[in-house]
C-alpha cells in the first residue's frame, strides 16, 4: 500500500510570525519527510492589521508591505496547496472597496503581486469563501482556513464540511464523528507569534491559543488518510508530537 506524507500548517500572520514555529517546521519537515511530500497551507499568510475595520492608530502605523513580504517569505518553506484566510481577504477587498484611492491601488498591485507569486511557485489556492475548500490529488480531507469558532470548532466544521482540517481558531482540536464510517475533522495552532498578536488580549479564547503544525499520510489508492497535531506546550516550551517531544 503506498503512503503518501502531507504537512499543514497556517495562520503565521505576515511578520508576526513565530520564527521558532518556523524552524521547527523545518526541522520536522526535513527529518519526517526527506523525500517530499504534500505542504498545504490554511491561510492568513498575511496579517494586514492595519487594514482591520477598528484598528487602532498604532495598527494602522505598522504599514502592509513587510507584512506581504514576509507572507510571501513563508511560502518558500514549499507550499504547492494555500487556502487564503480572513486576514489575507483584506487585502483583496481593500483592493475592490477601499474609499481610500491611493490604499486601493496600493492593495490592488499586492494582490496582482501575491497571484503572480503563487503561479509562479506552482501553487493551487483558492480564495476565502466558505464554498471554496482544496483537497490532495489522492482524495481525503478538505482543506481550508475555517469559518467556526466557538467552544467546540472541529464540531462545527464537520457538521458543515465533513471531513477537514483547518485553521483560523489557533488552537488544535479534534472531533471524532460517532457513524459506522467514521469521520474526523481537526483544527491547527499557528504559526505566528502570540504575544505579538495584541489585538485578542481581552479575548477569554485566546487562552487556548498554541503554536503548532500538523502531519499526515493519505493512501494513493484508496484515499484513506490519517492525521495528527504538533504543538508546543505553553509551561514548559516543549513541542509534543504523537512520537513525542520534538
Amino acid at each position: 500500500m503506498a503512503l503518501k506524507k502531507f504537512i499543514v500548517c497556517g495562520d503565521n500572520h505576515g511578520d508576526l510570525v513565530s520564527h521558532e514555529s518556523v524552524k521547527k517546521l523545518i526541522q520536522f519537515r526535513d527529518e519526517w519527510m526527506p523525500r517530499g511530500g504534500h505542504m498545504v497551507c490554511v491561510g492568513d499568510l498575511f496579517d494586514m492589521g492595519s487594514l482591520r475595520k477598528g484598528a487602532s492608530d498604532e495598527e494602522r502605523q505598522r504599514g502592509i508591505s513587510e507584512d506581504f513580504q514576509a507572507g510571501i517569505r513563508f511560502l518558500d518553506l514549499g507550499f504547492k496547496f494555500l487556502t487564503l484566510g480572513n486576514h489575507d481577504q483584506r487585502l483583496w477587498q481593500a483592493a475592490e472597496t477601499s474609499s481610500n484611492g491611493i490604499l486601493k491601488e496600493h492593495c490592488a498591485d499586492l494582490a496582482e503581486a501575491a497571484e503572480r507569486e503563487f503561479k509562479k511557485r506552482k501553487i493551487k489556492w483558492v480564495p476565502y469563501h466558505v464554498g471554496k475548500y482544496l483537497t490532495l490529488p489522492e482524495g481525503g480531507p478538505k482543506f481550508l482556513h475555517g469559518f467556526v469558532a466557538g467552544q467546540y470548532p472541529a464540531t462545527g466544521m464537520h457538521s458543515v464540511y465533513g471531513d477537514c482540517i483547518f485553521g483560523h481558531v489557533h488552537s488544535p482540536s479534534t472531533f471524532n464523528a460517532k457513524r459506522i464510517d467514521g469521520g474526523q475533522a481537526f483544527s491547527l495552532g499557528c504559526m505566528a507569534d502570540i504575544e505579538q498578536m495584541t489585538y485578542c488580549e481581552r479575548q477569554p479564547g485566546r487562552l487556548k491559543w498554541r503554536n503548532g503544525f500538523g502531519f499526515g499520510f493519505i493512501c494513493e489508492k484508496t484515499g484513506k488518510w490519517n492525521f495528527w497535531n504538533i504543538s508546543k506546550d505553553p509551561e514548559t516550551g516543549d513541542w509534543i508530537s504523537p512520537m513525542g517531544i520534538l
